[in-house]
Formats: structure tokens, C-alpha cells, sequence
């Protein structure tokens, strides 16, 4: 069974590919930021070595994780963030072989989609067969993350300055699924490519 690694950007429309993959052509989906969170959840791993690494003081009132103070804690700091992502990357890789292993044990699904921002940063390569690239022209993007996320012009520019440019993705990157026009044509693509 094939694991395929899915990325793409900020407002490209990576989630409709993901259900498509999971409705239409029964892929098994994990989404690493989901399974991320839930490492960080009180009583997990990832929950007990931040807690313990960076003190109460991230805490919310309910004892979980705020992540905006978390967040605030690690922004300028090189050293905390490397720290904050020890006590993470690990263990969401080692939950994700797990899951994967379980899916294709099930016998049930057809491949394995893994959803992940940081798919190429963080070594998935030999988790992943192949990786795929949700690619939507950068001026559709930022009018998406207006439209559906309310972000300012500042926002927008601010979220596609922080992400790797589209040429690294086109060039490591086994297939590369174009997101300019309609949902219909994306569903086309996938099609061509899965159903043989």
C-alpha cells in the first residue's frame, strides 16, 4: 500500500484534495497538525515534556496547553523553538508510522494520504512513496485567505513569506496537483492518477 505525502501552502486548497482523497477514493488520511495536537494533550507525551521543560506558565485555566503563550514563548527564541520541536517531531513521526502500519494492516483502505505543512522539512521521505504538491497560483491563493480566513494584505504577505518557494516544491515533489480553476478538475487529476 502507497503512502503519498501531501503539501502545499496557505490557501492552495490542500483540505478539499484531502477529502476528496479520503470520500472518493478511500484513502486513509492523517493530518500531522491533528496528531501533533493531540500529543500535546494533557496525559501524552509531547504534553508532559513541555510542561516540564517550560513550566506551568504555558498552561491554560484548564490545566491544557495555551498554545498562544506557548507560541509567544518560542517566537524569538531559536534555542526554546529547537527545544519545543524535540519534545514534538519525534513523537508525531513515530505516531504516524504507527498509524500508517495499522491502515495497512486494516487491509481496508486503498493508500495512505499524509497531510503535513512541514512535509519536505521534516525528513518524511522515507515515510512517503511519493510526495505531491497542491499548487494554486499565488494571486488565487492570497484572495482565499482574504475571502475564507479574513486575513489583511499584511497577513497574507506575511503567511507566504514564511513558506518554502513554489520551485523547491515543484523539484522534490513526484507529482503536482494544480488547483486554479475548479474542484471538478482537481477531482480529474487525482482520478488519472490513482484509478488505473
Amino acid at each position: 500500500m502507497k503512502v503519498y505525502g501531501i503539501t502545499g501552502g496557505a490557501g492552495t486548497g490542500k483540505s478539499e484534495v484531502i477529502r476528496m482523497l479520503r470520500d472518493d477514493f478511500n484513502g486513509y488520511v492523517i493530518m500531522a497538525d491533528d496528531v501533533a495536537r493531540e500529543l500535546t494533550m494533557k496525559g501524552n507525551i509531547s504534553y508532559r515534556l513541555i510542561v516540564e521543560h517550560f513550566g506551568s506558565e504555558v498552561l491554560a485555566a484548564d490545566g491544557e496547553i495555551d498554545r498562544k503563550k506557548l507560541a509567544d514563548y518560542v517566537f524569538n527564541d531559536k534555542d526554546a523553538l529547537e527545544q519545543l520541536n524535540s519534545m514534538t517531531h519525534p513523537y508525531v513521526r513515530e505516531e504516524i508510522m504507527r498509524r500508517i502500519e495499522a491502515a495497512k494492516a486494516s487491509g481496508q483502505y486503498a493508500f495512505v494520504a499524509l497531510e503535513a505543512a512541514l512535509l519536505l522539512e521534516c525528513g518524511y521521505e522515507n515515510i512517503c512513496d511519493e510526495f505531491w504538491y497542491v499548487y494554486t497560483k499565488p494571486e488565487i491563493r492570497r484572495q482565499r485567505m482574504k475571502d475564507t480566513r479574513n486575513y489583511s494584505d499584511e497577513k497574507v504577505d506575511a503567511v507566504m513569506k514564511n513558506q518554502l518557494p513554489d520551485a523547491v516544491f515543484f523539484e522534490r515533489c513526484q507529482f503536482v496537483i494544480e488547483n486554479n480553476t475548479t474542484l471538478t478538475d482537481v477531482y480529474e487529476q487525482l482520478k488519472k492518477k490513482l484509478v488505473v
